[in-house]
């Protein structure tokens, strides 16, 4: 199987650019794909004209990267004095077309692997008991690069009428400015990130919230979520991979603190999460390092 991969402009559900994809057959001429449905890669509206690195193996999963932006408003965003750019690379992303649940096919991605940057081997913060609680980390004076992840897993997640939801906050101590998202366990199961608290950039096309729909996994009753973010980019992966999102921010004030909550969780249900510090501005290293290895 092959994915072609069409990066457009403008036409995205969201406005300006996007990319989308289509499996299908290649005959070394002729694409063929499996129907006429466009596939989106990423819920988010800054993930566009994604490349494939050459030369890794057909039975690797294959390497990618794209442009954090939107054409709609990627001439007239911030950049700062130590910068002559506006724009930013996502993360490299392992990719593998899988049969899911939802539907035949879906391009799953996940981050290429960050350990190399962790500054310190283990955890900056953890919690294993995280149900109907919250964790805080202030981060500012840890964490130079002001660049982290961390990874959350809830377990026993009943397989009907499951409540609650699961909550991540980014904001700063100076400013009150905030990025946010989270996830609904009941209903439709949606996921949602709002950018609409940070105030230093403002424009009509600048959509402050996306959303997406993410099915329990019925057959391990979990959800899992790994978060990135460094100065200026957040990126979302959602159960290894199956929902990815890119979404930038630009801040008056640095953000330094970290707040991850569930609340009205059903009974059993059990949540873990662990943050890790980056050294570098992430979004930069994983560049070089995926530039470096894919020789």
């Amino acid at each position: 199987m092959f994915v072609l991969v069409i990066s457009i402009n403008p036409g995205a559900p969201l406005g300006g650019s996007i990319a989308q994809y289509f499996p299908g057959t290649f005959n070394g001429t002729h694409f063929t794909p499996v129907d006429q449905a466009a596939r989106i890669a990423d819920f988010g509206k800054d993930n566009y004209a994604g490349q494939f690195f050459y030369g890794i193996p057909p039975t690797s999963p294959q390497i990618s990267m794209a442009w954090a932006s939107n054409w709609q408003y990627s001439q007239v965003v911030p950049t700062g004095q130590l910068e002559n750019f506006r724009s930013a690379m996502s993360l490299p992303r392992y990719n593998v077309l899988a049969n899911t649940t939802r539907g035949d096919y879906t391009l799953v991605s996940i981050p290429y692997d960050l350990s190399p940057l962790y500054s310190s081997t283990s955890s900056l913060a953890n919690s294993s008991s995280l149900a109907n609680s919250s964790l805080l980390y202030d981060y500012s004076s840890t964490v130079p690069s002001g660049a982290i992840t961390f990874n959350m897993t809830i377990t026993s997640i009943p397989l009907a009428n499951a409540t609650g939801s699961a909550n991540f906050t980014f904001m700063s101590s100076v400013t009150g400015e905030s990025i946010r998202g989270g996830f609904y366990l009941g209903g439709d199961v949606p996921f949602f990130i709002d950018r609409g608290r940070i105030d230093g950039f403002d424009n009509p096309f600048f959509t402050d919230k996306f959303s997406t729909n993410n099915l329990i996994n019925q057959d391990t009753q979990t959800f899992r979520l790994q978060v990135v973010i460094d100065r200026s980019i957040l990126e979302v992966f959602l159960d290894n991979g199956l929902r990815s999102a890119t979404t930038t921010f630009f801040p008056q004030g640095m953000l330094d603190t970290l707040i991850i909550s569930t609340r009205e969780l059903s009974p059993g249900v059990q949540v873990s999460a662990e943050v890790f510090g980056l050294n570098r501005y992430v979004h930069t290293a994983m560049i070089q390092s995926a530039k470096y290895e894919s020789h």
